[in-house]
């Protein structure tokens, strides 16, 4: 066996020890000494180890508080806004009984409609509860989407109603064409110019002095300016719908054919041209080829033209 022989002596002393060992205990200890050196590392790493793990791992619990709040509160908000558009189906469905329109399917409105969730991939340390969660928020997304566009749309459809509705009422006429009062209504009268008995007036007659503006009652366009033995000078408007409007017994017309008026605007001037007794406008509606009662085309509140 090989030995290793150690002398060890004292400084100023004659007394001195020799010792000696097998040469394989010192290979021991040297490999005890590098295990215990890679023990020491090992748990360093581990101890590195953990100590990251335990701060991303906080760091992803964070966050998934924090996205599962938001969730949350997104869920939340995406409820009040169903229950404010369920509210506002009864003021739509008011607005359309009011104009006579159909009421919308109720049964569509309750519809839902699946949709994508998020991509998994982007939350990998996502547990089942914000999984669930944000299904939910995806779900009533598009549902609350659905509902919106059916009402867009409803709302869009009776946008249209009521802008046709109102085109309408500017083209209907609703005033007096002059400022002056009745001297004679329509229907069956003696006529005050010839006599002839049961003569059928299609208009009313409405006097005032000369060179008094006569108004347009309604939006439309200038049909037709002409002069004839009974109606002297005369403007016609065509209101569209089947709607026209004649003017009679102008002193002079201020328009042209072909020119658009509105609702006040003057079309010419009282006089008394034609077969009259006096200064007046004669003043028809026709509807689809049939004389009307003016009067049944003033409205109450605007009797009298400003």
């Amino acid at each position: 066996m090989k030995l290793v022989r150690a002398h060890i002596s004292l400084e100023g002393s004659s007394v001195s020890l020799q010792m000696s060992f097998p040469r394989v205990l010192f290979f021991f200890i040297n490999l005890f000494k590098k295990l215990v050196q890679l023990a020491l590392l090992i748990l360093v790493l581990n101890m590195v180890a953990y100590w990251t793990n335990k701060h991303f791992t906080d760091i992803a619990q964070e966050q998934r508080i924090q996205l599962y709040s938001r969730f949350q509160h997104l869920n939340e908000e995406m409820d009040l806004i169903d229950n404010k558009i369920s509210k506002s189906y009864g003021n739509e469905d008011l607005l359309h009984a009011k104009f006579g329109l159909a009421v919308p399917d109720t049964v569509m409105r309750k519809m839902g409609s699946g949709g994508s969730t998020f991509p998994d991939s982007a939350l990998v340390w996502s547990v089942l509860p914000i999984k669930k969660l944000k299904n939910n928020v995806s779900d009533k997304f598009q549902r609350i989407r659905t509902k919106i566009d059916r009402t867009n749309n409803s709302y869009l459809k009776l946008q249209f109603y009521i802008e046709s509705l109102q085109g309408n009422l500017q083209h209907t006429p609703s005033i007096l064409p002059a400022r002056g009062f009745l001297s004679s209504p329509f229907g069956y009268r003696t006529h005050p110019v010839t006599g002839e008995m049961e003569k059928m007036h299609q208009g009313i007659d409405l006097s005032a002095p000369k060179w008094t503006p006569i108004r347009a009652t309604a939006n439309g366009r200038v049909e037709t300016i002409g002069a004839s033995e009974t109606m002297g000078r005369y403007v016609a408007i065509d209101h569209g719908n089947g709607i026209v409007t004649r003017y009679g017994h102008m002193e002079m017309p201020f328009v042209k054919e072909g020119q658009f008026v509105s609702r006040f605007d003057v079309i010419g001037y009282i006089g008394s041209t034609g077969r009259t007794t006096g200064n007046h406008v004669h003043y028809e509606v026709w509807v689809n080829g049939t004389a009307m009662n003016p009067i049944y085309y003033i409205l109450s509140d605007q009797y009298s033209v400003e």
